[in-house]
């Protein structure tokens, strides 16, 4: 009797669309952080909206975005940390899908304290995507790319100044609940394709969360850290401060409405740009010299803006000032890399850390030089970027001697 005829059946494993290039990982991780940061933004130009539809006053409205910030810095501490011990996609589709629950909520809020606390919990919870984007991409993609794709995606961070804002602005007439309630459904896609991104090597200084805290606070005895850690705490503390400042005195330069608003804001978008070139200018001079000279550009764009005149100089003083920014991010994004070794999670969240408490202190600060005058707060902000450009001067300087 013949053997019974048998059928193998071969079971193809269902197909999942994955994002491997340098490209598609980079623009994903690009729209996802851009979209997250611009949560920090994108109250400024909506506080008065606020105040009158919950009838509070402005001050204390203005605590949406400060109470963001803080928590922001906080979060900081967490997540990217986390990352070094967990599959960082999962950290990141986290913060997604829990920023866009908390613009429902925050849209909902029926009153100051309510909006106040959803925001709250959002700055918190925001930091799962952007500096974990920052510490992943390095680890998916070759070496000859990570500069150019570390200087693409440190441009979200700013990019996101101008989008969160023009966001809110084109928003505002449909009422300010409608600003976060959008941004709901593009953090929902967003989460959606984080998971399709290549899988992360888990990182070699991954251990115990004891040694993980031990870790991120041994950051602060690296100099070159610390070095690169005055750029942080700087950075978004004069950008913020210098928008929000310019949002104050909008209608002494023309602005009286969304769209010449949005109008002052727009020339910083072609130093933005200059930033997704800043790997160039690294992998030539050197990330501290690079830094050091955008942030002593960064601080002259800012005292062309003080000098006043034709609405026009504050406007070239605006994008000379955002463009030596965007160049500082990704060079020190670069230095923080470097210096922190595997433990690239934990450096960030110092990093990140700083860059949430410069994002409180900006408004902070300019709402105390407000009666001084638009052309004051910018002095005062260029005599603080000149700080972290003798940092990053000397201490390149330093770094050139210990490897010689």
């Amino acid at each position: 009797m013949s053997a019974p005829l048998t059928v193998d059946v071969v079971r193809t494993p269902a197909r999942t669309t994955r994002f491997t290039g340098p490209v598609p990982v980079t623009a994903v991780l690009m729209a996802a952080v851009l979209l997250t940061v611009s949560h920090l933004y994108v109250t400024i130009p909506l506080v008065s909206d606020v105040a009158g539809s919950l009838g509070t006053t402005v001050t204390t409205a203005a605590w949406i975005g400060s109470a963001f910030g803080l928590a922001f810095a906080v979060g900081n501490l967490v997540f990217p940390t986390l990352s070094d011990h967990v599959d960082p996609r999962a950290v990141m589709t986290f913060g997604l899908i829990a920023v866009a629950v908390t613009d429902l909520a925050a849209g909902f809020a029926p009153n100051v304290e309510s909006l106040v606390t959803a925001r709250t919990v959002q700055g918190f919870v925001a930091p799962a995507l952007p500096p974990v984007a920052l510490a992943y991409l390095p680890r998916v993609l070759p070496e000859r790319v990570r500069a150019t794709a570390l200087a693409v995606l440190s441009t979200s961070y700013l990019l996101s100044g101008i989008v969160g804002q023009a966001w809110g602005l084109l928003l505002e007439p449909a009422g300010w609940n409608w600003a976060l309630w959008g941004l709901a459904p593009l953090l929902a896609v967003a989460a959606f394709l984080i998971p399709r991104l290549p899988a992360a090597e888990r990182s070699a200084a991954a251990g115990s969360p004891g040694r993980a805290l031990a870790t991120m606070v041994g950051m602060f005895r690296r100099p070159q850290i610390l070095v690169a850690y005055t750029a942080a705490l700087t950075l978004l503390l004069t950008f913020v401060g210098m928008y929000v400042a310019l949002e104050a005195h909008s209608a002494e330069l023309g602005a009286t409405g969304p769209v010449t608003g949005l109008l002052l804001r727009l020339p910083g978008l072609p130093g933005i740009v200059l930033g997704a070139f800043a790997g160039v200018f690294v992998r030539r001079w050197g990330p501290h010299r690079t830094a050091g000279v955008a942030f002593l550009g960064a601080a002259a764009g800012l005292a062309i803006e003080a000098l006043g005149g034709p609405v026009w100089v504050t406007l070239a003083g605006s994008a000379v000032f955002v463009a030596g920014l965007a160049v500082v991010v990704p060079a020190a994004v670069t230095v923080v890399g470097t210096a922190s070794g595997q433990a690239r999670g934990a450096g960030m969240a110092g990093y990140a850390f700083l860059i949430g408490v410069g994002a409180s202190l900006g408004p902070l600060l300019a709402g105390a030089l407000a009666g001084a005058g638009f052309g004051v707060t910018c002095w005062v902000l260029a005599a603080v970027l000149l700080v972290p450009a003798a940092t990053f001067l000397i201490g390149g300087r330093r770094a050139g001697a210990v490897t010689r």
